[in-house]
């Protein structure tokens, strides 16, 4: 299985439709980092995030001292664009060889930039779609739902999208 890491704002995208448990059920081991479970503060997410990790659904990976200072160093480097859990979430996929998701425009462009495979929101909904996980009615719903939260999607895909998957009859 192909391993795939995750920035904060995609767990709670995600939870904020109600779909982080399901990300858990497409056919990637789903993996974070200590920096980014340190940034779910709000109580109900971080239950469900920790009952997902208690089951071995998602996997948080930490790093040795040596590896903080590096990601640090990076920090220190990127003018601080990005945060120290962004940094080490590009740092876990370049080592690592492994595509990233994020809803976070400058750590995309950032991870691009090093050569790091990343996704978005929009790419999880599509996988949803692909392996039978959410329907095409359903996915349509919640990323409605998603975009009326969350403005900084973009229209014109999601309006794609959403036409596209109003079409299909599950």
């Amino acid at each position: 299985m192909k391993i795939i890491v995750n920035d904060t704002n995609i767990f709670i995208d995600l939870h904020s439709v109600g779909l982080l448990e399901e990300l858990c059920r497409l056919p990637y081991d789903i993996h974070t980092v200590d920096f980014v479970v340190a940034e779910i503060e709000d109580t109900e997410q971080r239950e469900i995030f920790d009952k997902l990790v208690d089951e071995n659904r998602i996997i948080v990976d930490g790093f040795t001292a040596d590896e903080v200072l590096e990601i640090v160093e990076e920090h220190s480097a990127v003018s601080g664009n990005l945060s120290i859990p962004d940094c080490s979430v590009c740092y876990f996929a370049r080592k690592h060889n492994v595509p990233m998701l994020t809803g976070d425009r400058r750590l995309r462009r950032y991870a691009e930039q090093q050569s790091i495979e990343v996704h978005g929101i929009l790419f999880i909904f599509d996988e949803f779609v692909r392996h039978g996980i959410v329907s095409t009615t359903i996915a349509a719903e919640r990323l409605e739902k998603l975009f009326s939260i969350n403005a900084r999607l973009p229209k014109s895909e999601i309006r794609d999208r959403l036409k596209q998957w109003r079409e299909v009859r599950d």
